[in-house]
């Protein structure tokens, strides 16, 4: 026996039976690349290792001739043509071969032959390297087959390929033509399995990846795509690379009275083997590019099992709970803690509910050998994940913006606003306290400013034990850091900044359930707003310093109304923190730095504003020339409301500001800089609430440039407060960083007689990402303007509707000039 014997297989038993469970080691979807070929005059060598099927170019023509959707060589070679394929993955067996001549029809490669070579260690470490189709390792593993037009030809392959350990594929055509798509199906060498657990600090694997030899083994339905994509590296291009099953209905189809499933819940479901067998630590269940047939919610099992596919029989093991799924985002989901962090699995269980698509399911752990005497952690470990809304979703709110509306968190209400300018994520957060009346006798909930000082750099990870949580059981607490711009008598903030939350749910003894507890790591680019009662760790400031809007209400005697704490005699867990570093800031200019002569930039600023060239020659605002902008200031802004930001200097603090600094100094609380206030009648139903605004700048509004007033509004029932969030992303693990930069531009002016503002009060001003403000009910002021670049606006106010399915007109009263003359001009000023 040469080892060389192959078979062929029809081409529908491959499709429905095997192709669904094999591992696709040369496409490039998986990482597989062309490295080289003798010739590909008419058609690319890299179209060979597409993930998708070949389509049909008739009748299309370029300067070389006819165009293919696959690779194509000159005509008569008198031998044959070869191209190189680096696989995907270092080392793996190999099964099957899938060589396809679709529409290739005359000119298709009459035969072919494979051969495959093993790469050594420095080899597979080499990136860039280039591989001679002389090396005399090469071997072959399928012999001359001939091939017809315009058809697959699946070839399993003999003991040889199977049992070798592959790295590159050398694939000849005899003696030239074309082949549309060649696939080469194996099982990648799974990583050594480890004898007991790692440190902490050794990040865990994605056992479900392909690579590392993890394979779908079953599924219920697979109508739109298959499961295999669940496993692919990467978020995929669109809907189609992920797995998607056909709708389900109640008493329809399987569910039917008489029908299998009748009675039961609706769900689907897919199995997958593991990378050999290991721990589990968390999970990440994507739902990219399914914005409107993701899954309302996912269930993650597990079990150990010798069997390729356990039965449904046997015990499964839930390592995630039934949970809520968002759209066309990532979901981390920590391990259950009544799963032991040293059980060991081989297999997991997907089940979506009712039904849908996912893009992409990741299990992360290590790779452990059945049976191991790996002790438990004495303190429980705790890792860090990613800040997602669902995740969050028992312990509070997750504050920010997203790209799509469709990806804001089900049942929040999303409307276009600001003339077309900005998405509006209508409350993300509600504002509540439950005091007894009288309790507060310095106000209700208000806006403040926390300046926190990093405590940790974590561009390594690191570890924090847990050793104190607190909790307000009358208030909730919103925290949301702030952007990073030049401040009113100061200067900016360093780069960088993100912060660890750590929460739990209070136990039947009225303590911290630590079976509850959950970490998170949050972006400069999302708040959260803890659930009164909630336990949490104080939020600890990590990678860099950090303003945070503060909402909140508060007594203010430091008293266990206010807050509460409680620490065991041992540690309730230690934290394990990523690597972290927020994406680099905005290029070098002078903004933000101090000046030679000891200024703030801010100062600067304030210069180059005042002495801009006007239109008409006028300083000011009135009818005879256009309003010049100022640079924002708590005395000048004092007639229409409140300026929000940190007052580190002791010089520019206002008598009677209520600062709290927190034991360690590490943070300084800046109190009640403007109150929440609502004036709607009761029985109007009107809520408190944190909304996000993605605003961008508006077409028309131009630096250097005069800009026409044609809008003004006022909300008569409640203040309205606009604080400009932070800009980070974790790389790979949520929303991109929105652009560098960005200011707003406020316009406002006062009421006239006639109970519409008057344009001869009309005043703007220049407000950096840095600062927040706060209307004072009833101002009349522009819907919100941004210059250079988009922000996202954390919006605290009252409102009695959404806009969903329809606004209502005693939230917000709205003037226009949209034809005819503007109510006023203001001059934007340039850039310095």
């Amino acid at each position: 026996m040469s080892g060389l014997e192959h078979s062929t297989i029809p081409l529908d038993e491959f499709d429905a039976t095997l192709r669904p469970f094999l591992t696709e080691v040369s496409s490039s979807s998986l990482g597989g690349t062309v490295l080289s070929c003798s010739d590909d005059f008419f058609a690319s060598k890299d179209n060979l290792i597409k993930p998708s099927p070949s389509l049909s170019m008739k009748g299309q023509f370029g300067p070389n001739g006819a165009l293919y959707d696959g690779w194509e060589s000159r005509r008569h070679n008198p031998t044959f043509d070869w191209v190189i394929i680096r696989l995907a993955t270092a080392l793996t067996s190999l099964s099957h071969v899938d060589i396809d001549t679709s529409h290739f029809s005359g000119n298709e490669c009459p035969a072919s032959q494979v051969f495959a070579l093993r790469l050594s260690s420095t080899e597979v470490e080499n990136k860039n390297l280039k591989l001679s189709p002389k090396d005399p390792r090469w071997t072959e593993i399928l012999g001359e087959v001939e091939l017809g037009p315009n058809s697959r030809h699946i070839f399993k392959l003999g003991p040889k390929a199977l049992e070798g350990a592959w790295s590159a594929v050398l694939v000849r055509m005899i003696p030239d033509g074309g082949m549309a798509r060649f696939r080469a199906y194996g099982k990648p060498q799974a990583p050594a399995l480890l004898d007991t657990l790692p440190h902490p600090s050794v990040e865990p694997l994605n056992l479900l990846s392909p690579l590392l030899s993890a394979r779908i083994v079953a599924c219920s339905d697979a109508n739109f795509s298959p499961p295999g994509n669940l496993l692919l590296p990467g978020r995929g291009t669109d809907m189609s690379d992920g797995w998607e099953t056909r709708r389900s209905q109640v008493n329809k189809g399987k569910y039917a009275p008489g029908g299998p499933l009748h009675g039961k819940e609706r769900s689907e479901w897919v199995v997958a083997r593991l990378a050999g067998t290991g721990t589990v630590s968390y999970v990440e269940v994507d739902t990219a590019y399914h914005p409107g047939n993701y899954p309302v919610a996912c269930k993650v099992e597990a079990i150990l099992s010798d069997k390729d596919l356990p039965g449904e029989e046997e015990k499964w093991t839930t390592i995630v709970d039934k949970k809520p799924l968002g759209a066309h985002r990532q979901h981390w989901f920590d391990r259950e803690r009544t799963v032991s962090p040293t059980a060991v699995f081989s297999h997991v269980r997907l089940s979506i509910f009712p039904d849908g698509g996912l893009k992409r399911l990741r299990i992360f752990g290590h790779p452990l050998r059945p049976h191991t005497a790996s002790a438990a952690p004495a303190v429980p470990i705790l890792p860090a994940l990613p800040l997602t809304p669902e995740t969050f979703a028992p312990y509070g709110q997750v504050i920010q913006g997203f790209s799509f509306g469709s990806s804001a968190p089900k049942g929040k209400d999303v409307t276009i606003a600001n003339q077309g300018t900005a998405f509006k994520f209508h409350r993300m957060a509600n504002v509540q306290e439950t005091y007894e009346p009288g309790a507060l006798v310095r106000g209700g909930p208000y806006v403040g400013v926390t300046r926190a000082k990093k405590r940790l750099d974590i561009s390594q990870g690191a570890q924090v034990t847990v050793t104190t949580l607190e909790r307000h059981r009358h208030t909730n607490q919103a925290f949301i850091p702030m952007g990073k711009g030049v401040q009113p008598g100061g200067q900016a903030l360093g780069e960088g900044g993100a912060y660890l939350a750590v929460a739990a749910l209070n136990g039947p003894d009225d303590k911290p359930d630590m079976s509850t507890a959950r970490a998170f790591l949050g972006t400069a680019a999302q708040g959260i707003s803890y659930n009164m009662g909630v336990w949490h760790h104080s939020l600890l400031t990590v990678d860099g310093d950090l303003d945070y809007c503060l909402v909140e209400a508060q007594i203010g005697d430091w008293s266990v109304l206010d807050c509460e704490k409680h620490t065991p005699e041992e540690p309730y867990a230690i934290v394990q923190v990523p690597p972290y570093t927020a994406s680099p800031g905005p290029k070098a200019t002078s903004k933000g730095k101090p000046l030679a002569n000891g200024h703030s930039t801010y100062e600067k600023l304030n210069g180059l504003v005042s002495s801009l060239p006007l239109v008409n020659g006028l300083n000011g605002h009135g009818p005879s020339g256009p309003t010049v902008p100022v640079p924002i200031s708590r005395e000048g802004f004092a007639p229409f409301g409140q300026v929000l930001h940190a007052y580190p200097d002791p010089e520019t603090r206002y008598e009677g500001m209520d600062i709290q600094v927190a034991p360690d100094g590490m943070a300084t609380k800046y109190a009640r800089l403007a109150e929440i206030k609502s004036t709607y009648p009761e029985e109007l139903g009107a809520v408190t609430g944190i909304s996000v605004f993605r605003a961008t700048p508006k077409v028309g509004l131009e630096r250097g440039k005069v800009f026409d007033i044609r809008y003004m509004e006022r909300h008569p029932y409640t203040s309205q407060a606009f604080v400009p969030m932070g800009k980070a992303e974790w790389k790979g693990k949520g929303e991109e960083k929105l652009d560098e930069g960005g200011q707003m531009l406020v316009i406002v002016a006062k009421g006239g007689p006639d109970d519409r503002p008057d344009p001869s009060t009309v005043e703007a001003f220049i407000m950096p990402s840095s600062v927040g403000i706060s209307y004072n009910p009833g101002v009349w002021h522009h819907p919100s303007l941004i210059l250079d670049h988009t922000l996202d606006l954390a919006c605290i106010e009252a409102q009695i509707s959404t806009g969903v399915p329809e606004g209502d007109e005693r939230d917000c009263e709205l003037l226009s000039w949209e034809e005819g003359e503007a109510f006023g001009q203001v001059s934007v000023p340039a850039l310095a």
